[in-house]
């Protein structure tokens, strides 16, 4: 199964086919024997393509931290459900998991949103949700994203976010594994 969420403009196209890939830097130029000419080698590479790209300045980036275990609230997620693809998002979980994430999310009880089986994957999708909000209302921040980061279960979500996962292997993780 594969859902569409809001990624990070580096990640766009990318999907499962960016992960563990040799890198794209060229090789040492035939030839080249001393650091010298392999610096100089180096030189040469950056003056092209890349070199029309301008740094941009703090102000003008973002970076997108998720949550990890133990941001769990039921109610989690209400907000987020009038934005596009966040009941996309839930429904695709509910065919993973086996259970509606939703209900669990917004009524709980808590005794049982608080089980690590139940709140990884809870803040798994609230964080890609919240995600689908902020590229709703404030694109840029998205379209400016440098890097994503998360704590414990977050990583996947930036993952997802990253183009380095996919929505539905995210999805499946085991509670085991998310640790």
């Amino acid at each position: 199964m594969s859902l569409r969420v809001a990624r990070a403009p580096w990640a766009w196209g990318l999907g499962a086919s960016c992960r563990r890939r040799a890198s794209s830097f060229p090789g040492p130029p035939l030839g080249a024997e001393g650091v010298a000419e392999l610096l100089r080698g180096a030189t040469q590479a950056e003056e092209g393509p890349r070199a029309a790209e301008t740094r941009r300045t703090p102000g003008q980036c973002s970076v997108l931290l998720f949550p990890g275990q133990g941001s769990q609230l039921v109610g989690m997620g209400r907000g987020l459900l009038a934005y596009p693809r966040v009941r996309e998002l839930y429904a695709a979980a509910r065919l993973v998991l086996g259970y509606d994430l939703l209900e669990l999310s917004l009524h709980g009880p808590q005794e049982a949103l608080d089980r690590t089986a139940h709140c990884q994957p809870a803040i798994f999708v609230a964080s890609l949700a919240a995600v689908e909000k902020l590229h709703h209302l404030q694109p840029a921040v998205i379209e400016n994203c440098v890097a994503a980061a998360g704590f414990s279960v977050g990583e996947f979500a930036a993952l997802v976010f990253a183009g380095a996962m996919e929505f539905s292997e995210g999805s499946e993780v085991s509670p085991e594994e998310f640790l």
